[in-house]
């Protein structure tokens, strides 16, 4: 099945196949905490991934790794076959507990502001305010366009920061705990919602939690990996996993 993108859409290149990402003999510090201790490890191209661990593992500091915000002591980091720095424009990125940062402005002036970042909070062309409206519809947001992000739930706030994540047509999206603080109905819609988005879009998924949630929810080719004391692992580590 060809699936049409709205405007402003752009689906994911499913031509290009190396992995998501791959760990090679990774050793990756922050400080004196060592977070990966000659990991190797590697996501297929359009698999997802549920990465868990205690807080304090290194979760986070693993996705910055990703996007290139933090080098490894050791090791290489390739994502969708290039270095993290070379593939950033490929990769979207909703760190945790997303907030509005001008509470405000509209959802719509928020997603916009990621379409080429310098439209913030003034008026856009048609074009861009289309593309904008497409992403909002895609992750079930379009009716809070006009609203400022103030006033929306956390639930409807993840979703706006969703759309802002898809607006590069990623084809490896990282969401870092995006159903921190949400209700179990929340928490339920925003996983339906994701499996729905990687059917039609094709983008790998990396996704970190606390929730009790089985894999499957994700959608199918998805992992469970435990990151605990520098070691990812299928199968649960130490305590808190």
């Amino acid at each position: 099945m060809v699936v049409k993108p709205s405007p402003g859409v752009v689906l994911a290149d499913q031509s290009a196949c190396p992995p998501a990402f791959q760990l090679q003999d990774v050793t990756l510090r922050v400080g004196r905490k060592t977070v990966l201790d000659n990991v190797s490890y590697s996501l297929s191209a359009h698999g997802a991934l549920l990465l868990r661990g205690p807080n304090g593992a290194g979760k986070s500091t693993l996705m910055k790794a990703l996007v290139g915000l933090l080098q490894p002591a050791q090791g290489s980091v390739r994502v969708l076959g290039r270095t993290p720095d070379q593939a950033r424009g490929h990769v979207g990125y909703m760190v945790q507990k997303a907030e509005a940062g001008a509470p405000m402005l509209p959802a719509l002036s928020h997603v916009a502001a990621t379409i080429g970042g310098q439209f913030w909070g003034l008026a856009w062309p048609g074009r861009r305010k289309r593309a904008a409206l497409a992403l909002l519809g895609l992750t079930g947001a379009q009716s809070m366009a006009g609203v400022a992000t103030g006033y929306l739930s956390g639930g409807e706030m993840q979703r706006v920061a969703l759309a802002s994540a898809l607006s590069g047509a990623p084809r490896l999206l990282l969401l870092d705990e995006p159903l921190a603080a949400l209700d179990p109905q929340a928490r339920h819609e925003i996983l339906s919602l994701l499996k729905r988005l990687r059917e039609k879009l094709g983008f790998a998924l990396v996704m970190t939690a606390h929730e009790s949630l089985q894999a499957s929810s994700l959608g199918p080719d998805t992992r469970e990996a435990w990151l605990c004391g520098g070691r990812l692992s299928s199968e649960p580590l130490g305590e808190g996993g």
